[in-house]
């Protein structure tokens, strides 16, 4: 959910006839030291061919094995306690063809495991080794595969970056599915072999009925620039259309070439752009081709538009992560089709340049180079501009002004809104207790609600009953809005360090509030009601144009209902 990180090389390109090049442990730690000493966000870091003896015959099972030279402490876990302390999580790439002169290669050979149809090949990597994909329909094969990554998972590898499956260029039945039984098998055995911990891919090719083995999908090798990054939206909507709901891409763009900078890199405004884009999609991640770096410093102009970009992303984790509930139980994920909501709405059946982002948040980003002004068309209601707090009169196009690409792009809160918030900027998910959760609030005439929920957010628990799921309402009539929260699901064990929910109820003129039926007396100022077990304050909101706000502080995981009564 958090910011991942894929690299390929670094400071110079990956050469796997030469281990003075490309990514080494000693880079690798620079990089995530100065992520946290600029107190940039990230979650995960993602090794490409780097970590590995790729396609080495020499080495017995050099696809699965530490590259010593380049990671000392890659194998015996001193990399993964390091990255630990600085919450941060590995994932690596994996690859479905092994050499064929090699120990396992004589295996496959013996006991016939390659793919058929197929040839050995000199790998495009290392053209000196030739490589040659196994039968991943073999449950044989599946079980030589996975007995591999236990050594793998236990020295700090959480999770898959499964690569180039179905891509052996055979024409069965076998290859067509290659990236399926794969992943199926390695979430079968993680599942059986290390229970505690939830899987985690992506993968290259979707299958109806992957979701259920914990497969995100990646829109592959794409350019960079402004139109392969418009080109984006319409592949993210196009795969949530099928069932894709754990959709992700490379942003900043894999390939260079076709950016704005010289030589076609990537540019300032482009690399804002993207990350401004990614946030709104499911699987956060950027990544560039072999030496390309594309971490925010490198970026001038762009770098506080992309760690403002972040940090949104972050703040917003209570509310994707409580559609990562809804998409387990519903299929349906964080990221929507207009037409999923307003079916009936002709200005919206083609309208790939806005998403639902989650039910209550839309999301159209800049995708134009320049762009002084966009037009927006928003579904009838009255929406409110994230940044200014400005209100839209839906049911029609706007134009929404996009001249400052630095610190602001569109999104905006749909009429109903309540999106829960964390209140402060953290590194990392769980880098803090969560005591606490703003809630914003921005109520219509028709009843709305949103299901938070919560968990350990590591294991698979929640299947046994040990989550955290209540329900908040909201609703306005004549001068009064009524917000409620539910008591919490019953079924549900789960005992979350929240405490309380300051609830930011969008409205002018707050005269009175009750909580329980009891009239309470405002706070003397923010901070004092900030330190309180509950009461209120009208004020103005910062964080959205200094629009009018009444700040109303209650115990979270408790029903209670809070009136608010306007002049």
């Amino acid at each position: 959910m958090g910011d991942g990180l894929h690299q390929w090389g670094a400071d110079n390109a990956w050469n796997g006839d030469d281990n003075s090049v490309g990514l080494n442990e000693t880079k690798l730690r620079v990089i995530i030291s100065r992520y946290r000493s600029e107190n940039i966000p990230i979650d995960a870091f993602t090794f490409d061919l780097d970590w590995m003896n790729w396609a080495r015959a020499g080495i017995p099972n050099s696809q699965f094995t530490w590259n010593s030279e380049k990671f000392p402490n890659g194998a015996n876990g001193g990399l993964k306690r390091w990255l630990d302390e600085q919450g941060v999580k590995m994932t690596a790439i994996l690859k479905p063809r092994i050499p064929v002169d090699s120990q396992e290669g004589s295996e496959a050979t013996k006991k016939g495991w390659w793919m058929p149809n197929t040839k050995a090949v000199a790998d495009y990597f290392l053209p000196t080794t030739d490589m040659r994909h196994v039968d991943f329909s073999k449950p044989e094969v599946i079980k030589w595969y996975t007995d591999h990554l236990g050594s793998l998972f236990d020295s700090g590898i959480a999770g898959w970056w499964n690569d180039e499956f179905g891509s052996s260029g055979a024409t069965d039945d076998g290859n067509e599915t290659e990236g399926l039984d794969a992943q199926r098998g390695i979430y079968n055995w993680q599942r059986t072999n290390r229970p505690d911990t939830r899987v985690w891919s992506i993968n290259r090719n979707f299958y109806l009925g992957s979701q259920r083995y914990a497969y995100g999908l990646w829109s592959g090798d794409i350019r960079n620039g402004f139109s392969s990054m418009a080109e984006q939206r319409n592949r993210m909507l196009g795969a949530v259309n099928a069932g894709a709901m754990q959709w992700t891409m490379d942003t900043g763009g894999f390939q260079n070439g076709s950016g704005t900078f010289a030589g076609g890199g990537t540019g300032y405004e482009d690399y804002a752009r993207w990350m401004q884009f990614a946030i709104c999609t499911p699987i956060f991640r950027v990544y560039g081709e072999n030496g390309v770096q594309r971490q925010l410093w490198w970026y001038g102009t762009g770098y506080d538009a992309a760690v403002e970009a972040i940090r949104l992303r972050y703040k917003l984790i209570p509310y994707i992560y409580s559609y990562e509930h809804q998409r387990n139980r519903t299929g349906v994920g964080i990221v929507r089709p207009l037409i999923f909501d307003w079916p009936n709405d002709r200005n919206v059946r083609n309208d790939s340049q806005s998403w639902l982002f989650g039910e209550w948040l839309l999301a159209s980003p800049v995708v134009e180079q320049g762009q002084r002004s966009k037009d927006i068309y928003l579904p009838q209601g009255t929406w409110t501009e994230w940044n200014s707090g400005k209100s839209q009169t839906g049911g029609q196009s706007i134009a929404f002004n996009t001249v400052k690409w630095e610190s602001n792009f569109p999104l905006f809160f749909r009429p109903g809104a309540i999106v829960p918030m964390l209140r402060e900027d953290v590194q990392y998910v769980g880098e803090k207790p969560l005591t606490e959760l703003n809630i914003e609030v921005f109520p219509d005439t028709k009843r709305t609600s949103f299901d938070y929920y919560d968990d350990d957010g590591k294991s698979y628990d929640y299947e046994k009953g040990i989550y955290f799921l209540q329900t908040l309402s909201v609703q306005s009539k004549d001068k009064e809005v009524t917000f409620e929260t539910a008591a919490p699901d019953p079924a549900g064990s789960f005992k979350p360090e929240l405490e309380y929910y300051t609830v930011k109820i969008h409205v002018p003129n707050t005269a009175a509030v009750s909580i329980n039926d009891a009239k309470l007396d405002p706070a003397a100022n923010l901070t004092s009601l900030t330190g309180a077990a509950e009461g209120w304050i009208a004020g103005i909101d910062p964080d959205h144009g200094n629009i009018p706000v009444t700040y109303v502080r209650i115990k979270a995981g408790e029903k209670q209902k809070i009136v608010l009564t306007t002049q």
